[in-house]
């Protein structure tokens, strides 16, 4: 053959090579492209209360990540992650064979998958297209793809993708991805200002993402200097530094930990994510509903109210009793305090948003009010506060069985009257009530008041059986104080025109039910707190100024209090997750915690009187009978009664005693002067 002839085969064998990894270099970058480094930019969010700065995130979603340029990151961080993850990262191929080797003895020894032998760049595709099993076609796919990308991209273009792309954690159910969202999550600082030890911390929690915290600081300590003594081994720091470096304090902490009110703060950040249109970068400030001074006096109320508990009774699991508090106003919505724990460190899970358990007795005041907004029941005209139910045995049918109620102290009191039998919160009558009314209509009026999920339509539904959140069953009684319109709550306050963010509008008020009926229910419910179940308001002076109720649910599980004025609504919740007994009735274990939340608010700003609206009356009447009471009529126990216009009780009281004898007189008087 020619030189001719050979020089043109060898350039079309090149060319043809040239040809091939072209278009293999076009196919990886097209299959599998690297991140858009402004993609993972979100923007700076800082949340105000008042003038109080209380959070700073990035973005509203779940997950946080802040793309940082590779120049930005300090030589200690690029160093640390090197040599931790990848030594050899800038003298292989995508696939270090001497890593793979020693990695596939260990797995072949074991008989399964243990050590990993991975690149960055083979973590970085498993980050981006593939999912985290741990199998052998798995490893192959990851090893192609890293193949793929090294062809396709420069080194330090791969390595900028990856220390902005690896899972470092979860920060109060936010995702944390990056070493840039890291260092302002978990160390609070821009990462262009991370030391040498707190290189080494963010380094050592690639390998333990969510074991590297405050509450296992010998776990932290051992990650990080196990990094500071490979970088002084690999020469790449002094023994002089290393030392300095092991000597810092480990500050690794979460941000919205340091918060103020945690559990409001990612309450507001998923309402964020749902009403606001925030920019594409940048910094912005919204301001919330939260009232700081409020939200502290109810955090200590918490912490005080568990210790109370557990104090007083030592049988209870230690350190596992869990409070939940909202504290709202009924006319705007606005969320003005909120705990959903113990402790937001040792559990982000919200329990006044996402907890649902059975109210209990909390549950009665909405049969009664179904009952106030339906048609005539039974033999009487309009069922009001005064009308008289049977207290007495009882059985229902559902389906093949048949229920029996009973009262929480096994005694039948004969007739009582509607106040009577809420105020002592009476089950039979309840339930009795509730048969005549529907269950379906009873569901119906919850879920217009503000429980959102469907209940289960069955008679023991008057009982609070069905379960609903604080959140749920707050908004319900703020509906009531707001005279039956109920408005969504809301951790958002309206931002002005041409701010930054856009907070849409929430949800327009609802006419739920009638100010009549509400105000009906909340008359008796101010009778609750002088008289029945919550009586104990007293000893804060609120039983004269407030409307509530109690909840206790079967075998002593849940404890709750739900407590207003007309410009405050105050729920508690206090129980076990896992539905432990408390042994203590909604009185015991969450009035209390209710009581010194509500009498702080109301020393900060008094409150309105409950005034009736139009088409309330208001008549004496005997508190047991329900009959009208006058100088001729007599009576016992005289209260004043909330009536809808044209249903209180006639003024013709010819049936009592003294009635008779007076009627008697009268007449013989007309018929001495005929």
């Amino acid at each position: 053959m020619s030189r001719a002839a050979r020089r043109k085969k060898e350039f079309v064998a090149a060319t043809l090579v040239v040809g091939i990894l072209g278009l293999a270099w076009a196919w990886a970058w097209w299959r599998y492209p690297l991140p858009d480094p402004g993609a993972g930019t979100l923007p700076t969010v800082r949340l105000y209360a008042g003038d109080e700065q209380i959070a700073v995130f990035q973005g509203s979603s779940q997950r946080s990540q802040v793309w940082v340029p590779l120049a930005r990151f300090p030589r200690a961080v690029v160093d640390a992650v090197l040599v931790t993850e990848d030594r050899r990262f800038f003298h292989h191929r995508g696939i270090d064979f001497l890593a793979v080797i020693r990695a596939g003895v260990i797995d072949l020894w074991h008989g399964k998958l243990r050590q990993g032998g991975s690149t960055i760049t083979q973590q970085l595709a498993r980050t981006l297209f593939l999912s985290s099993e741990r199998t052998w076609g798995r490893k192959l796919h990851e090893a192609f793809i890293a193949l793929l990308l090294e062809l396709g991209y420069p080194k330090d273009r791969i390595l900028e993708a990856y220390l902005n792309s690896v899972y470092m954690g979860t920060d109060g159910g936010v995702s944390v991805y990056g070493l840039g969202a890291a260092s302002r999550h978990f160390l609070d600082k821009d990462p262009a200002a991370v030391r040498l030890d707190e290189a080494a911390l963010l380094a050592a929690a690639i390998s333990a993402p969510n074991r590297m915290s405050s509450r296992d600081p010998a776990r932290a300590r051992a990650g990080r200097d196990g990094v500071l003594h490979a970088m002084r081994e690999q020469g790449m720091i002094s023994d002089t530094d290393a030392r300095w470096a092991m000597a810092r304090p480990i500050r690794w902490r979460s941000v919205s930990l340091a918060s103020r009110a945690p559990y409001f703060v990612e309450f507001a950040r998923e309402e964020i994510a749902g009403r606001a249109v925030l920019p594409v970068s940048g910094e912005v400030r919204i301001v919330t509903t939260l009232d700081p001074d409020l939200q502290r006096i109810a955090e200590a109320a918490v912490r005080t109210g568990i210790q109370r508990i557990e104090r007083k009774h030592a049988s209870l699991p230690p350190g596992k009793l869990q409070v939940a508090l909202i504290a709202m106003e009924p006319a705007s919505g606005r969320i003005r305090a909120m705990v959903g724990g113990r402790s937001y460190l040792e559990s982000p899970f919200n329990r006044a948003t996402r907890a649902r358990r059975q109210p209990g007795s909390l549950f009665k005041p909405i049969v009664y009010l179904a009952a106030f907004e339906a048609e005539p029941l039974g033999a009487n005209p309009v069922l009001t506060p005064a009308s008289l139910i049977a207290d007495a045995p009882l059985e229902v049918q559902t389906g093949n069985q048949k229920w029996s109620p009973r009262n929480f102290d096994h005694r039948f009191r004969g007739p009582v009257t509607v106040r009577r039998a809420l105020e002592e919160s009476l089950n039979v009558p309840t339930v009795r009530v509730a048969q005549e009314v529907g269950v379906d209509r009873i569901a119906e009026t919850a879920q217009a008041l503000g429980i959102g999920r469907s209940l289960a339509p069955v008679p023991s539904l008057a009982l609070g059986t069905s379960e609903v959140t604080l959140l749920e069953i707050t908004t319900a009684f703020a509906t009531l104080a707001n005279q039956g319109v109920r408005v969504a709550p809301t951790a958002l306050v309206p931002g002005r025109p041409g701010e930054a963010a856009e907070i849409l509008p929430p949800p327009a008020p609802v006419r739920a039910v009638s100010a009549e009926s509400s105000f009906l229910i909340t008359h008796i419910l101010r009778g609750v707190m002088r008289d029945g179940t919550g009586r104990a308001s007293a000893g804060w002076g609120l039983s004269d100024i407030t409307a509530g109720k109690t909840g206790t649910t079967d075998g002593l599980r849940d404890g709750w209090f739900v407590g207003y004025t007309p410009d405050l609504v105050v729920g508690v919740w206090v129980g076990f997750d896992d539905g432990t007994p408390i042994g203590l009735d909604g009185a015991q274990a969450a009035l209390p915690i209710w009581a010194s939340v509500m009498q702080a608010a109301v020393r900060a700003t008094p409150p309105r009187p409950f005034t009736p609206p139009p088409g309330v009356v208001l008549a004496s009447i005997d508190r047991d009978t329900g009959r009208p009471v006058s100088f001729w009529c007599g009576g016992g126990t005289v209260i004043e009664e909330a009536f809808r216009a044209g249903s209180e009780p006639p003024t013709d009281c010819a049936e009592t005693p003294l009635a008779k004898v007076a009627g008697g007189f009268l007449d013989w008087l007309r018929n001495l002067f005929q």
